[in-house]
């Protein structure tokens, strides 16, 4: 990647090239380079939703009223 993409630039990509690599008329060296350009973007999406994740917190009302900061988790409702 020469240019750095916004991540759904870079999730559009993706789309693509998963739909340029089902097609039967792409051929054996085409589709090595596009299985290698889509693990490259596939990495930077997993790197940008890695330091999204760090950054997102939420604030949590306790029984008392008060708010406290903690780190964001997927599993947590």
């Amino acid at each position: 990647m020469t240019k750095k993409k916004s991540f759904e630039e870079a999730l559009k990509r993706l789309e693509e090239i998963a739909e340029q690599m089902e097609n039967e008329e792409t051929g054996l060296e085409s589709s090595v380079k596009l299985y290698k350009e889509g693990v490259e973007l596939s990495v930077y999406c997993a790197d940008i939703l890695g330091k999204a994740q760090q950054q997102v917190s939420e604030l949590r009302e306790s029984a008392d009223g008060v708010f406290t900061k903690r780190s964001f988790s997927m599993g947590e409702e």
